[in-house]
């Protein structure tokens, strides 16, 4: 049942919607790699979009490395890419939910020219755990997930600070081709839908990021077998 909620999952995961940490943890051989377009509501005098490219990747079933690569509009402000990384420390059971311990900015990159902390390495600890009803023949939907976080300050998105204290959220999917995801950050309130036509690893996203839009699209792949 837990694999088949795993699998049913899938199209709702969006375990990088823009970035907000989460124990969706990658299995061993398994990438993620997506491409999100930011619209920003800004002075004139700083960026109006954001482009940002990530990839995910499970190096075991324990260990996930990704790269998280940000390029602001017009060169107003520096192209960077940080590294992070979770390590499994719980696996969901039917009692238990999944938890990582992570790390955001692992090489210490300045993401920002802004006089602030951008290269502070964050730390963060992450718990997910599905709540709904299982069957024998799988999980009823909507299927509901929930997340809770505490870290310490994060700088490397928008030079403004995420994920210090508790942050978290719920993601569900409506239908086993459409979710949806209401995530709070430290800073924005984040919602988004996501679409996965079939089964070819492709999903769709749009939503709001605090008073700013996003909207992405992602490919899941496992390269291993």
């Amino acid at each position: 049942m837990l694999l088949a909620a795993s699998l049913i999952l899938s199209a709702a995961y969006a375990a990088d919607i823009v970035t907000v940490p989460t124990a969706n943890q990658l299995k061993a051989g398994e990438v993620d790699v997506a491409y999100y377009y930011l619209g920003l509501d800004l002075p004139s005098a700083a960026p109006q979009s954001l482009q940002a490219q990530t990839i995910y990747y499970g190096l075991t079933d324990k260990v996930e490395i990704d790269l998280h690569r940000y390029d602001p509009e017009s060169d107003k402000d520096k192209t960077s890419v940080i590294v992070n990384g979770t390590v499994l420390l719980l696996q969901e059971s039917p009692t238990t939910p999944n938890v990582v311990l992570g790390v955001r900015n692992l090489t210490g990159e300045t993401t920002t020219r802004a006089p602030i902390n951008s290269d502070k390495v964050s730390l963060f600890v992450c718990a997910a755990k599905n709540v709904t009803p299982m069957t024998p023949e799988g999980p009823v939907l909507p299927l509901v997930r929930v997340h809770l976080g505490i870290g310490t300050e994060d700088w490397t998105l928008l030079g403004e600070k995420r994920h210090q204290g508790l942050f978290g959220g719920v993601q569900m999917l409506l239908h086993k081709e459409i979710g949806a995801v209401a995530l709070y950050d430290g800073q924005d309130i984040i919602t988004g839908v996501t679409y996965t036509p079939g089964n070819k690893g492709v999903t769709v996203k749009a939503g709001t990021f605090g008073k700013h839009w996003w909207m992405g699209i992602s490919y899941a792949a496992k390269l291993t077998h």
